[in-house]
């Protein structure tokens, strides 16, 4: 277990184990375990003084999940119940640890906006990541690749305490493109707040009227967390945005009339 760096407290911090420890699921203390493919760094190309020591890649696993990167100051973030659940534990497990990055492949197909989208790559701001090393890390040979069971810190309330959010306005987060990949960069705390923001929106997910009503609705749009001054590409604002047809009323089985008359369904 590698210090979180957050404050986590009772929570505890997030851990890894072998190929062989299991697949997903959530434990009684709110821990989410998820399978990844864990990607080596050592020996490849990074930044010099950089402590990433691994990629956590997702796969195929977020397959619901569309990042559009900023136009006029604003990126969207489109994402089911299932994706947002697990993304909040993966920014969490981000924030944990100062040696590991996540990224977050772009699914295949257009996503639900007429707009590009790109991959995204998520770490602590401490793991001395560039963006400009990505390419080198993306083109490195995968014989070392291999599967890896995590386990991402238990939630915590969404709402932080007021140090914690002067914390983020002294140091927000860092966004940046480069080479097709979106970057955020931040401190620990932010990671985790993010998380928890993310599994948030993902557990208001069922009870949700505009999801009902139209598949989709927006859930929180990160404001406070970016500013433009600190980003490669300005960015004002992160909209996390709810897609999800479950949840939908036209997707669901319409009960039959006779069904109806006779109190059946």
């Amino acid at each position: 277990m590698e210090d979180d760096g957050t404050g986590s407290g009772s929570t505890g911090g997030g851990s890894t184990g072998g190929s062989n420890t299991g697949g997903e699921g959530t434990g009684s203390d709110g821990r989410m375990r998820l399978r990844v493919t864990s990607l080596p760094v050592t020996g490849r190309p990074v930044a010099t003084g950089s402590h990433l020591g691994r990629v956590l890649d997702t796969g195929p696993m977020l397959s619901g999940t569309f990042f559009h990167p900023p136009d006029h100051h604003v990126a969207f973030l489109y994402a089911s119940r299932a994706d947002l659940l697990r993304l909040g534990a993966l920014f969490r497990l981000a924030a944990t640890s100062p040696h590991s990055a996540l990224h977050v492949p772009t699914p295949p197909g257009p996503g639900p906006m007429d707009a590009r989208t790109t991959s995204l790559l998520v770490a602590r701001a401490d793991t001395g990541l560039r963006p400009s090393d990505w390419p080198a890390l993306r083109r490195a040979p995968r014989r070392t690749a291999a599967p890896l069971t995590v386990t991402a810190p238990a939630p915590r309330p969404a709402d932080r305490p007021d140090d914690v959010r002067r914390l983020a306005d002294r140091h927000p987060a860092r966004f940046a493109e480069h080479a097709g990949t979106s970057f955020i960069l931040a401190r620990p705390e932010l990671l985790f707040w993010m998380g928890d923001s993310l599994t948030e929106a993902g557990e208001s997910v069922a009870t949700d009227r505009e999801i009902h009503r139209r598949g989709e609705s927006y859930r929180n749009d990160w404001v406070g967390f970016f500013t433009p001054e600190y980003t490669d590409a300005p960015m004002h604002a992160l909209c996390v945005v709810a897609a999800d047809p479950i949840f939908h009323h036209s997707r669901r089985p319409q009960q039959s009339a006779s069904d109806t008359r006779t109190g059946l369904g």
